[in-house]
């Protein structure tokens, strides 16, 4: 179907929203990236379930406006365990209203009520407050506009749209029915800065290790913007070392390495934050390990800071540990992946003695914060319940265990 847009821009709304001006959003037709601030949309439905791809094998924004029909609903700045539910805006996007493709004659929700379907014309107004809003309260409210089989509506948020302001808007024939939805406004550069770190990340994600920039082999069918989409692409092309290794899975980004520029550049600058006084984690030197898979090989014994990282292995990263407990000469040190739930506790009377950070020489007790006396009493303690030689025969990847990041902070300081 073909359908004609009645953008509502920033200036036509300048009356109701005094506080807009023009930013500084640009045309697509100029070619360039959303990622650079172009106007993209942002569907008031979200993206579609399951995903419609676009040339980019990228999911693509449903502008649905219609009644919930019971599996689903539009954000209603709801309370939930990570906070009030809000649909993203970014600046420079417009969120857009179009009545739906088509809903059978027959087919209703759970309480019998018919839905909406393409040949209805359906009202948006903009509801000031968040009470009013739960309310259905549309004494305030300004109308916006109204959709139609042949028309959609853009609500425009630019460039100085102020980030975090929230909107409220609601059909005045349907919101009892659920058809309202609450906005929050975040801003692009920030979501641009969060996805492109994605590909920058070090273990480097399978889709560096595959060469998959392009979404070719796995299309992103998730329900994120397709900014979020583009800025991971672009970063991904950035750091991407193609080869053989592509069909193996293994090629490493330009970042885990220390045979380009780059790479070269990026661990000396890391070294430059190092504070070798404190132990860590040294993660994946083998260099197997994706972002998610926490399958790297581990070692708190023999690193510091500054020598682990890409120069000493390929694909090796730091975890700094950010607490400790001198009773049992432990460490909290990071996490193995992106989304674990598990601190990493690194236990350095297990390392072999004449290690780095072994208990036979001075690193350990000074990070610990004990004095000689203390030491030669940890020391003692250590080794009476375990075997003759036992410190030295334990690895590095040995000297590891796992604690859950909820545990109390008393006993182990969970990594954020």
């Amino acid at each position: 179907m073909v359908r004609f847009f009645n953008t509502i821009s920033a200036l036509a709304l300048s009356s109701l929203l005094p506080y807009m001006v023009s930013g500084e959003c640009k045309d697509p037709a100029l070619g360039i990236s959303i990622t650079q601030g172009t106007w993209s949309e942002t569907g008031v439905n979200a993206t579609w379930i399951p995903g419609r791809l676009d040339g980019n094998n990228i999911n693509t924004q449903n502008p649905s406006w219609t009644i919930p029909e019971g599996t689903w609903t539009y954000p209603h700045g709801q309370s939930s365990d990570s906070g009030p539910i809000y649909r993203t805006l970014y600046t420079c996007s417009k969120l857009t209203f179009c009545n739906p493709e088509g809903v059978p004659d027959a087919e209703a929700d759970a309480s019998g009520r018919q839905l909406l379907d393409q040949f209805s014309e359906q009202d948006i107004w903009e509801i000031p407050t968040k009470e009013e809003f739960d309310a259905c309260d549309f004494t305030n409210a300004a109308l916006i506009g109204t959709t139609s089989a042949t028309s959609c509506v853009e609500i425009e948020k630019d460039d100085l749209t102020p980030e975090g302001e929230l909107f409220f808007y609601a059909s005045k024939e349907n919101c009892e029915a659920g058809q309202k939805i609450a906005a929050a406004v975040t801003d692009y550069e920030y979501n641009v800065a969060q996805c492109g770190a994605i590909a920058m990340h070090i273990p480097g994600t399978d889709r560096i290790r595959t060469c998959d920039c392009d979404f070719q082999k796995k299309p992103f069918s998730e329900r994120y913007h397709g900014l979020c989409a583009l800025a991971y692409q672009e970063a991904c092309y950035n750091v991407m070392q193609p080869g053989d290794c592509c069909e193996e899975g293994t090629c490493l980004s330009k970042l885990e390495t220390f045979d380009n520029q780059m790479g070269i550049d990026h661990e000396l600058s890391r070294r430059e934050t190092c504070d070798d006084n404190i132990p860590g984690m040294c993660y994946n030197m083998d260099a197997v390990a994706t972002d998610m898979s926490g399958n790297g090989s581990t070692d708190c014994c023999s690193q510091t800071c500054s020598t682990c990282g890409s120069e000493t292995a390929s694909g090796a990263t730091f975890r700094i540990c950010t607490s400790n407990t001198p009773s049992n000469m432990t460490a909290t040190c990071g996490r193995i992946s992106r989304y674990a739930m598990d601190d990493v506790v690194c236990d350095f009377s297990k390392c072999a003695e004449d290690s780095h950070w072994g208990t036979g020489g001075d690193a350990v007790w000074m990070y610990m914060g004990l004095q000689s006396g203390a030491q030669s009493g940890a020391q003692s303690g250590a080794q009476s319940g375990a075997p003759s030689g036992a410190q030295s025969e334990e690895s590095g990847a040995a000297s590891l265990s796992t604690v859950l990041g909820f545990l109390s902070a008393g006993v182990f300081a969970a990594l954020l």
